[in-house]
């Protein structure tokens, strides 16, 4: 099976990223200004996200939000006091689709 060819790729293979930059599979350094999804805004391989992850890896990867997750709930409460929003609820999803699909359903 191809991968579905959506739109021309540039003819770089990055493997590799430090901070603000980016490397190729030929050494090839590069300033990443990627602003799209899936950014990572701390940059890569930050020590605190990769240990942080790691703990969170050790015990488990994702479960359903069918069930109580006392990490979700953290972070509603913290973004709520960081934005200033704590009177509004927040639900966690991972693409366009599934947001699309829940405003279809909201009341």
């Amino acid at each position: 099976m191809k991968l579905f060819d959506v739109y021309p790729l540039f003819d770089v293979n990055i493997v590799r990223g430090q901070g603000c930059s980016v490397w190729d599979d030929k050494g090839q350094a590069y300033l990443d200004l990627y602003g799209g999804h899936a950014v990572i805004s701390i940059g890569h391989s930050h020590p605190h996200y990769i240990q942080k992850v790691t703990e969170q890896l050790n015990k488990i990867g994702f479960y359903s939000n069918s069930v109580i997750n006392k990490l979700r709930q953290e972070l509603a409460e913290r973004l709520g006091h960081i934005s200033g929003y704590d009177d509004y609820q927040l639900f966690l999803i991972n693409s366009g689709a599934e947001a699309n699909e829940n405003a279809l359903k909201l009341p």
